[in-house]
């Protein structure tokens, strides 16, 4: 069974470039969703750099950080790639994401921890107030804050974010008390099984009313999803301790937000065990992007 991959890009296009090529298996579809935000001409030619595998093109939606988008992409990504074909893996990446790993190496451990979720939580629930309070509480003015403009981030945005959350904290709104023991989060970026993906597609439309004007609810969907599901009895890592080997995403938070990894990293992350590792940035640090992809393009040559 093949691996759908979904690839959610902003910027860095030569290192998406890269990415899609490290991704490129006979094994592997490719779904790459491109904001809606960003000015991007002829985006077909990103199809020119996988030779083996299908590369689709999710519907353009707004995946700005902090809002709604970025939950409606991975349910997009969902919908569309369980309707095009039955996979063994559902893999959402960002584009500033690389695997560490060749295909064979990747396939073998998904062969191997077959029926395995691969989401990583940051703490068992309930969670920690002002975590609760991104989900409870509307906030309105997110759409403003994340913009463009000093009048509209300035006024319509933080000021009018501040008032309405003032008001709602005084009337006590909390427009999720019948699931605050089993809200989670974590990170958005995750590995699933055919069966979640096509469960998570079922739960929609309560997702879509759940999320509307909350803050950063990509990080609490999935979790939430499968913490309250027979799903968390398949978890890859049933500790929930903010360990980043459950979703196979090498992220440090301790240096960044997260850190840019730079050639100086290069041993400590080919020698960390993980799958993919996340973030790179081509001006910051070109070095370290060609090197991994020389190693993994050579090694899969030679295998």
């Amino acid at each position: 069974m093949k691996h759908a991959y979904c690839i959610v890009a902003f910027n860095n296009w030569t290192l998406l470039e890269k990415l899609i090529m490290l991704l490129d298996d006979e094994r592997n579809d490719i779904y790459i969703h491109i904001d809606k935000n960003i000015k991007v001409y002829h985006i077909d030619h990103f199809k020119g750099f996988a030779r083996y595998s299908r590369v689709f093109f999710l519907n353009r939606l707004s995946g700005s950080w902090g809002t709604p988008g970025l939950a409606d992409i991975q349910l997009e990504f969902y919908k569309m790639a369980t309707k095009t074909e039955r996979y063994l893996y559902y893999h959402l990446l960002s584009g500033v994401c690389l695997p560490l790993k060749t295909q064979d190496e990747i396939h073998s451990f998904f062969d191997l921890h077959q029926g395995k979720e691969f989401v990583h939580f940051v703490s068992r629930p309930p969670v920690e107030e002002y975590i609760y309070k991104r989900y409870s509480l509307y906030h309105f003015f997110l759409k403003y804050v994340r913009g463009k403009g000093f009048f509209r981030k300035a006024l319509l945005g933080v000021i009018g974010e501040k008032l309405s959350i003032m008001l709602q904290e005084l009337f006590k709104i909390d427009r999720q008390s019948d699931i605050r023991d089993i809200l989670s989060y974590g990170s958005n970026w995750s590995s699933v099984t055919h069966e979640l993906a096509v469960y998570a597609v079922t739960q929609t439309d309560e997702i879509v009313k759940r999320t509307r004007h909350t803050f950063a609810p990509d990080e609490c969907v999935l979790q939430t999803l499968v913490y309250h599901s027979d799903f968390k009895n398949n978890l890859y890592c049933k500790d929930y301790n903010d360990n980043y080997k459950a979703n196979q995403r090498y992220i440090d938070w301790n240096r960044g937000n997260p850190y840019i990894w730079t050639a100086n990293d290069y041993d400590e992350i080919m020698n960390s065990g993980f799958l993919f590792a996340r973030k790179f940035d081509m001006d910051t640090d070109s070095e370290i992007i060609n090197r991994i992809y020389n190693e993994i393009i050579q090694k899969q040559q030679r295998d």
